[in-house]
């Protein structure tokens, strides 16, 4: 029976990185760096007094959200892939969509794990908030851009 479980666990575990790709261990670092916000952000609360069990079960509903985005992300990619290649139009990007979404998102949890760990009286370079939130605002303007404004 356990061998069972462990081989249902390896082959969904294949597959999911199958469909990942190349994206894979972009994937792995947004997930790392989600836990580590939940965590940090969970013990900064703790440490103020201000644990709530409804502000941890929001925080968890975000970071499921964050995961969505991610798939709508490579959703878009596999329809300009796919619809590209029907029109006869040939790119070598895959990924493009959700690795961005994916560096936001990862820029984003790594500013808040620093704010989390500044509220817990934990050193940090301040010269490394300032290059995240340089990042950040560099990439929303970008984004800005794309869009026509």
């Amino acid at each position: 029976m356990a061998n069972t479980i462990k081989g249902f666990f390896a082959a969904a575990a294949a597959f999911i990185l199958s469909l990942l790709g190349a994206l894979a261990p972009w994937v792995a670092v947004i997930l790392v760096a989600m836990v580590l916000d939940y965590i940090t952000g969970m013990s900064a609360a703790w440490v103020a007094g201000e644990l709530s069990s409804r502000i941890g079960v929001r925080g968890i509903v975000k970071k499921l959200g964050y995961l969505v985005i991610i798939a709508v992300g490579m959703i878009a990619d596999w329809a300009i892939q796919t619809g590209g290649e029907y029109i006869g139009f040939q790119t070598k990007m895959q990924g493009f969509c959700a690795l961005l979404i994916i560096i936001w998102l990862l820029i984003n949890e790594l500013l808040s794990i620093l704010e989390n760990l500044g509220k817990l009286g934990v050193p940090y370079p301040e010269w490394f908030m300032k290059v995240l939130t340089h990042l950040k605002e560099t990439a929303e303007r970008e984004g800005e851009t794309l869009d026509g404004d």
